[in-house]
């Protein structure tokens, strides 16, 4: 073979494309094993359901065999184009090799895995790294067969390896003609072709697959099959790290009861939740509705309410409602977080965001935490429904929530819809199969919490044919924002899921006029605009209490507050006097209740501020004390419930 770089090239290439197929064959073997073995889950399964799951499977492994074989393009291919002499054969059979023993091992030892945990590796596979190592052992070897297992292991990895080098001894083709235009336009087609690769089957961000939206089946061992063992372990990793950005609780039982004193509970208590336990004063609406509702709009933020951005129509549903003499709202609000999920969590939970993510914490699925929404509302007589237009794996949201008071979890999952993008379905759809939902359960009397998702990147719908006058949006753009094309697309969003939100309530409220409402968002920061604004506009989002019974004096005008005290303030309006419920911040009634936080802003008397920054805040001492200690103790005790429990001690 002549030594021209072409040459090599061509030779190269071919190698690398023989490793790609063959590892992609592997893993779809490995997955068809792994459905076989565990064949008694698919009775209730369609094959056209398991020929979905295996595409689904075949997709996201294109990213684990392109992985693999980028590692050995880097060490073999790239280098033989320099040195002539580079031993590229001899490092991609090495390293091929290599990857061959590890996956055959992951392949055989998920099968017990999956028996135990009833999943694919997942944050167990890390966290189980604290534990006793030689009781693993022991447990590994009596109970799991492990050297057997090992030599099994040894054997297949043998027969795998030989039939791959015998894959990269097969003669590769030159081309005879016009060998440097060939090279050329070869060049030309990888980047396509690494794109297809990366984002699993797609071109873009918006149809690609990956582990937090590859649970699209409605079977759990479907789902778990679609992920190889180099994607499940990828879950587990990603997992972990965000489990170890957790805040580690160090103080004693006796330092706790002084925080709990600063949050206005009572120390003599030997748990938390009787710390915090508080007696309803009587119920401000007169007959319980049959549908209590709380839609937690995916960056449903306040700004498009602001008089300087109002005129663009962004949030014509949320404005209608705002201005109703049904509706009482909170002004000065803030999220419990600066993502979804640690918004989200002070609801479920209705403990303050301490980074430390109670969907992964031993003691949210040992316990439930009595001063979350699901449990109040269940103690209120209600049946509890969670509706998220994403898929359930998502931050593992299904398992959470129904950990944590609710009764049933629907999500894109179970839907039988065509629209949406990677991350689930339209707003649209969401809002449809609840309302389908409600017209078959309508007698019930039933709590529904929404979390919608098309208000979020990569901003695929085509909002223009819902009716979004982009023209005239555009027209009216301050300076604080630009007029390119990707900003009007992610205005459009903000537009469309308003109106689907709003739809949604008018539909519901004429269906079952005594239902109640609270529109709020998970955070604003995701939109980015061309000036300084704000931090009203950076942060805050809306808190509107809606529907038949609500008073629009109900709140004073200086009232403050953040998400988790959307669930004593619903207690307060439904519960008879001396209902005892949990929470630790006060309801909107409170007078307390001029004072509002989160983990990183404060706000009082229509002012926001950096917590860090509180002792440079235009407020006054006693201010100033009250947010910085509250803030820090609410923290402080929510952290210790999630890490250490309900005791003090």
């Amino acid at each position: 073979m002549a030594n021209t770089r072409v040459v090599r090239f061509f030779h190269n290439l071919q190698q690398d494309l023989k490793v790609f197929i063959y590892f992609n064959a592997l893993l779809m073997l490995f997955r068809i094993f792994f459905l076989f073995i565990f064949s008694s889950q698919l009775t209730d399964t369609s094959n056209w359901d398991i020929g979905e799951a295996l595409w689904y499977g075949f997709r996201i492994s294109l990213k684990t065999a392109g992985v693999i074989v980028l590692i050995g393009s880097v060490a073999a291919t790239i280098p033989n184009m320099i040195f002539v002499g580079w031993p590229a054969e001899r490092i991609r059979k090495i390293w091929h090799s290599i990857c061959i023993a590890i996956f055959t091992f992951t392949f055989i030892a998920r099968i017990p895995y999956y028996k135990i945990f009833n999943s694919s590796y997942n944050i167990m596979l890390l966290n189980g790294a604290k534990d006793d190592w030689y009781a693993i052992y022991e447990t590994a070897v009596n109970q799991y067969q492990f050297w057997p297992r090992i030599f099994g292991v040894i054997i297949l990895s043998f027969f795998l390896i030989v039939i791959l080098r015998r894959m990269l001894e097969t003669e590769t083709w030159q081309p005879n003609n016009n060998k440097n235009i060939v090279a050329f336009v070869t060049v030309l087609l990888l980047p396509a072709f690494m794109l297809v690769v990366r984002f699993g089957g797609s071109y873009s961000y918006a149809n690609s697959i990956h582990w937090e939206n590859a649970a699209k089946m409605n079977s759990n061992i479907l789902n778990e099959a679609i992920l190889d063992d180099g994607q499940a372990v990828y879950r587990g990793y990603s997992m972990y790290k965000r489990l170890q950005q957790s805040t580690d609780v160090n103080i004693t039982a006796s330092q706790l009861k002084e925080k709990i004193v600063l949050a206005g509970g009572n120390p003599a208590s030997a748990t938390i939740d009787g710390a915090f336990a508080r007696n309803a004063t009587g119920a401000r609406i007169n007959k319980q509705p049959r549908n209590v509702v709380v839609i937690l709009g995916e960056n449903y933020a306040l700004w498009p309410f602001l008089p300087s951005y109002k005129n663009l129509g962004l949030a014509q549903y949320g404005e209608k409602f705002l201005k109703s003499d049904k509706a009482a709202s909170i002004k000065n609000f803030l999220p419990n977080g600066n993502g979804t999920m640690p918004s989200l969590e002070g609801i479920i939970t209705g403990l303050p965001d301490a980074s430390l993510y109670a969907n992964y914490q031993q003691e949210t699925y040992k316990t439930t935490y009595a001063s979350g929404i699901g449990n109040v509302m269940k103690k209120l007589g209600y049946k509890t429904c969670f509706w998220y237009g994403g898929f359930g794996s998502w931050q593992d949201i299904k398992k959470f929530t129904l950990a944590q008071g609710f009764d049933e979890f629907h999500g894109a999952d179970e839907f039988k819809v065509n629209g949406g993008n990677a991350w689930g379905v339209t707003d649209e759809e969401l809002f449809d199969e609840m309302i389908s939902y409600m017209k078959e359960n309508g007698n019930e009397k039933t709590f529904h919490f929404v979390l919608t998702t098309s208000n979020h990147p990569p901003f695929t719908i085509n909002v223009d044919k819902f009716g979004f006058n982009r023209q005239e949006v555009e027209n009216n753009l301050p300076n604080t924002i630009n007029k390119e094309k990707t900003t009007l697309d992610q205005l459009g969003h903000i537009w469309y899921a308003d109106q689907m939100m709003g739809k949604f309530v008018v539909q519901t409220e004429q269906a079952y006029p005594d239902t109640l409402f609270v529109i709020t968002g998970d955070h604003a920061e995701r939109f980015s605009f061309a000036k300084e604004e704000s931090l009203q506009a950076n942060f805050a989002v809306p808190c509107i209490f809606y529907g038949l019974g609500v008073e629009k004096n109900w709140f004073n005008k200086n009232v403050a507050g953040s998400h988790m005290q959307i669930i004593p303030t619903r207690v307060e309006m439904l519960a008879p006097a001396g209902f005892q419920y949990v929470s630790i911040l006060p309801s909107f009634y409170e007078k307390d209740a001029v004072y509002g936080f989160n983990s990183r802003l404060w706000t009082y008397e229509g002012r926001l501020g950096m917590l860090q920054n509180i002792d440079q805040a235009d407020l006054g001492q006693e201010q100033i004390k009250y947010l910085e200690n509250n803030s820090n103790a609410a923290k402080l005790v929510g952290a210790w419930r999630v890490k250490k429990g309900n005791q003090i001690k």
